[in-house]
This record gives structure tokens, sequence and C-alpha cells, in this order.
């Protein structure tokens, strides 16, 4: 026999004789309880949890009736179904509460746990746990000044695999390269690769980036001592220390050149030849063959990527930089 789905909360006893009086003519809870062999105070109890969930009811006369089913389950359906939704949408604000409560156990853990110095020096091979850990107990951007690629912990393993899930989460990631890069097949892969992943990236000159550090949110500055592959790391601490070194990165963003990437050159340069030619959005998004926000939203983001607030000053970034004839 094939299982059959009983109605919330009613006992083996309760379900065998919501079937029996379902399948038999109104008659005294007695006459029921004969008919199943039961004792009228086991048949009594059976009744008054149907009585409970309304599936059934007794007469003035005495006659145990089922009601309807498909209205009487109908209703305990859909009040379980209610239950149901009220208890998804606690959790839901459960869920939507975690990052709070993480954010005031992290609080609690900076209050109540062992205090940080204000800066500890480590050597290269503890570099990379170091990095680890920054990433993990930080939150905001991450900002990065890159001296030479090919050395620091940036290239360890662990800290590669560790970056490309920041990246993947959705995470500000900015960094500042030496121009060297670009004519190294090797790093500019490199790069390609991190600018794919969401990195927004700016090249400077070599001879201008004197110092590599990186700055994880607000929790701290690492710091390169020296350029050999061997040197040692500091990491600092102090806010008034790391609110420095971002006003630092944001001068040299400032002074660096964006990179427009292979598959956005062709078209982000045909959109400013004909910004510059003094087509409105409407006439661009004709000319091109793009929809108007589509248009729009590429010019905004052209404004972003050269650190411009108006088309008049984009004009002069790209006219400077010879992007455009």
């Amino acid at each position: 026999m094939n299982a059959q789905a009983r109605p919330s909360g009613l006992t083996d006893q309760a379900e065998q004789l919501y079937r029996h009086v379902l399948r038999s003519e109104p008659s005294e809870l007695a006459v029921h309880a004969d008919q199943l062999g039961w004792t009228l105070r086991a048949c009594e109890r059976a009744v008054k949890s149907l009585e409970k969930k309304a599936l059934v009811r007794r007469t003035p006369d005495g006659l145990v009736r089922a009601e309807d089913p498909r209205a009487s389950v109908g209703r305990l359906l859909a009040a379980e179904e209610a239950l149901l939704d009220e208890r998804r949408q606690e959790l839901l604000a459960l869920r939507e509460s975690l990052e709070s409560f993480e954010f005031d156990y992290r609080r609690g853990l900076q209050l109540s746990g062992p205090r940080l110095p204000p800066w500890e020096q480590v050597g290269a091979s503890e570099a990379p746990p170091v990095v680890e850990q920054l990433y993990r107990t930080s939150e905001g951007p991450v900002v990065q000044v890159v001296v030479q690629v090919g050395s620091g912990p940036g290239q360890a393993e662990r800290i590669q695999r560790h970056w490309d899930d920041v990246a993947a989460s959705g995470r500000a990631l900015r960094t500042i390269f030496p121009m060297s890069v670009l004519v190294q097949p090797e790093w500019q892969a490199f790069a390609a690769r991190r600018a794919a992943a969401g990195e927004q990236q700016r090249y400077l000159a070599d001879d201008a980036l004197r110092v590599e550090f990186g700055v994880f949110g607000r929790a701290g500055v690492l710091i390169a001592e020296g350029q050999a592959p061997e040197a040692d790391f500091l990491v600092l601490r102090p806010p008034v220390v790391v609110s420095a070194f971002l006003d630092l990165f944001e001068e040299l963003w400032r002074r660096a050149e964006p990179l427009l990437t292979k598959d956005a050159s062709q078209e982000d340069v045909k959109v400013l030849e004909l910004l510059s030619m003094g087509f409105k959005d409407e006439a661009i998004a004709r000319q091109m063959g793009l929809g108007l926000r589509t248009v729009r939203r590429r010019v905004a983001h052209l404004m972003d990527e050269h650190g411009v607030e108006t088309r008049f000053q984009l004009g002069l970034a790209v006219a400077r930089r010879g992007l455009v004839g």
C-alpha cells in the first residue's frame, strides 16, 4: 500500500478515526468505537484531537460528522503554510543580521583580545601569512603600489589563491604598476589576468615608484623595507599612518595613467573621437549602434578612469595622453 500524507499533528489513532468517519455515515461516537474495536475513552481522545483541528464536529444530537476535507484540510494546510512563511521570514532576518553579528564579534575581539602592536617587522618568509591575515581581518578597499612585480609576498601561491577569492567576492582592488610591466610579456599577462578579475589599474614611470606598499582597508599598511627579494617588511597599524598612506596612494593614482584594455579600446576610442567632434550621446548611440544608456555608462566609466569630473576635462585628459587625434 502506498504511504499517504497525514494531516499535520495527528496521531496514528486520530488519523485512523478520521478516515473511518470520512467513509461512514454520521453516527454516535460509541458506534464508531464499536466498529473500530476501541474503547470509548480511546475514541473520545481521538475525536477531541480531530475537533481541535476542525476536521470533524459533533452535532447537537451526538453524531460525529466529518467536514469536507477539501475545506477542512485546506484550512489546516493554509495555517501550516502561514507558519512556514513566518519561519522563513525569521530565518531570512537572521541571515541578514549575520553580517552585523560578525562585525560586532570582530569589534569585541579587538576590545577584549590582545592589543596588536602599532608596528611590527616581519621577514620575507613570514610575509605571506601576514598578508593573508590582513586580507581576512580588514574590510573595505585594498590598494597597492607595486615596484617590482616578480618579488614580494604577492607571488606566493597561497596569496594568489586568496587574492582570487577576494576579487571574486567583489571587494574593491586598485593597484599602481610600473610602466615596465607593459613591455614584459609575462608580467603584462599577470596584470591583464588581474584586470579581468575586476582590479582597477594605473601605471606610472618606474622611477616615480620608490616605495612598495599595500593598504588593507583601515586595518594596516604593509611596506617593503627595500627592493631586494630578501628584504623585510613593516606592518603599520596606527590610523594616522594608514590615512597618510591612503593619501599618498590617491596622489600617485591621480598622477598615474589608466590603460584601456584590448577589448574596450576600439569602442572607447571611438566614443572619445565622437565626443571630441561635438557629437551628443544620442548621436553617438546611433553612429555606433549602441543603446543610449550604454553610451552614457561608457562615458561615465571613461571619466572615472581618467579621474575627471566633466566631459571638458575628459577631452583635455585624452588629448594630453594622445588617445585621440
